[in-house]
Order: C-alpha cells, then structure tokens, then sequence
C-alpha cells in the first residue's frame, strides 16, 4: 500500500488508494450497448483490438480495461481498450486515444462482476468521506483477461470466481 492511501477496506478486503496517475495511450471502441449483452460486446471489441494489435505492430502496455462513460438501466455507453506502449492511430470503429492521468481513487474487486457495485459504492463513500469528489468516468482494469491467451478471449470459459479487477476513479 501506498504512503498516500485511504485507510479503509472494500467488501473484498482490500484498500483503497489514492494513486497519482500518468496519462495512458489505449486503443479502444467506444459504443453504447445493452446491459444485458455486456460479455458479448466485451468479447467481440477485445478480439477486434487484439487483432488490431497484432496487424498494427502496437505493444500492450497492460491488461483490457472498459470505461464507463454513462450506465443506466438498460444500456451504458462504454469504451473498451488496451493500453498501448505508444499512441497509435485507430482504424474504423478503433480509436487512438488516453486515459486520463492525476489523482485516482483506486481498489480491487475479487469475484464476479454481479457485485462490482458495492465496490463502487465503497469508492463514492472514501470519495465523500476525504472530501473528494470524481473527475470523469470510472474504469475498470481486467487482470484476469490475458489478451496473449486467444483462450482468454472466449467468454464461455470465463470463470468469474477467479476475476482480479480493479477500479479506478478519476476524482477532484
């Protein structure tokens, strides 16, 4: 841990930190999609940049990441990307672009996503609690997703009990 972390605890019993950023080259595929079809439109955007990947000649600089940029009940318009080691131009659907660098709240969610929300909830209360407030969309960071493993990229072989994600808040 961090000399600048929150103490607290999430419901997996990790903390959660206060983490200075550097802004991030990604590739990514930004689309509004529908909750119930989320695994599926992971899936498929995933392949597509790593396919991308491998015909551009770009370097991986870390696990998949997903960004929330709106979630309501039924759809949220989210970008999925890769880090890259160096800005890379896009072609069709996928886009060059950045994750944000400065302060972030960061934490970790072990298990599956169907309680990724009361890790949220965790953040929003530390945000309050050191009066703090977010700057930007949420991500999450999918360290159980190797995008060298073809294998990983099949979501009928997901097992979500062993899912290692952490989430990042830009914050104020």
């Amino acid at each position: 841990m961090s000399d600048n972390s929150i103490n607290t605890q999430t419901s997996n019993g990790n903390d959660v930190e206060v983490q200075q950023l550097k802004p991030q080259p990604v590739l990514s595929i930004r689309a509004t999609v529908r909750i119930d079809q989320l695994g599926e439109a992971m899936g498929d955007r995933l392949q597509a940049l790593r396919d991308y990947l491998q015909q551009s000649g770009a370097q991986s600089a870390g696990p998949p990441f997903v960004r929330y940029h709106t979630f309501g009940e039924t759809e949220t318009d989210l970008e999925t990307g890769i880090p890259v080691v160096e800005p890379v131009a896009g072609n069709g659907r996928i886009t060059g672009g950045e994750l944000p660098g400065g302060q972030a709240v960061t934490t970790w969610h072990v298990g599956p996503h169907d309680k990724l929300g009361d890790a949220y909830a965790h953040i929003v209360a530390c945000l309050k609690e050191q009066g703090h407030e977010p700057d930007g969309a949420a991500w999450e960071v999918y360290y159980w997703i190797d995008l060298r493993q073809p294998q990983d990229l099949d979501t009928s072989t997901w097992d979500p009990s062993t899912w290692r994600t952490q989430l990042v808040q830009p914050t104020k």
